[in-house]
């Protein structure tokens, strides 16, 4: 697979960190979600969260571990299956980065 082009790569590169808060901040909710429900169940719930986030490193190791031009069009793809890639920060990529990123997640899904 060829790299993605400068300007879509400057696009990603600006937006690394935004894109990898929102990731956290999701996995920070799931967390709090797990931590409410503890109640007469803690041991449970700390496997519940010890799982979760092992799944959830996993995850962000995908979407943002080693990033580099060569493989953008892969962890765009990883972001856009696990929500991080709204439609708002698509529209952010060139026309055919979009229909790159959608044709991938159809093997993805």
């Amino acid at each position: 697979m060829s790299t993605i082009p400068e300007k879509d790569w400057k696009v990603l590169r600006n937006s690394k960190e935004e894109l990898l808060a929102i990731a956290c901040d999701n996995i920070f909710k799931e967390v709090d979600r797990i931590y409410q429900n503890r109640v007469d169940n803690e041991h449970a719930s700390y496997l519940e969260l010890w799982q979760f986030i092992q799944i959830e490193n996993n995850k962000i190791g995908e979407m943002f571990d080693d990033l580099k031009r060569s493989n953008a069009l892969f962890k765009l793809v990883s972001m856009r299956l696990y929500g991080i890639l709204s439609d708002e920060y698509l529209c952010k990529f060139s026309a055919e980065i979009q229909h790159q990123i959608l044709e991938l997640m159809k093997y993805r899904e």
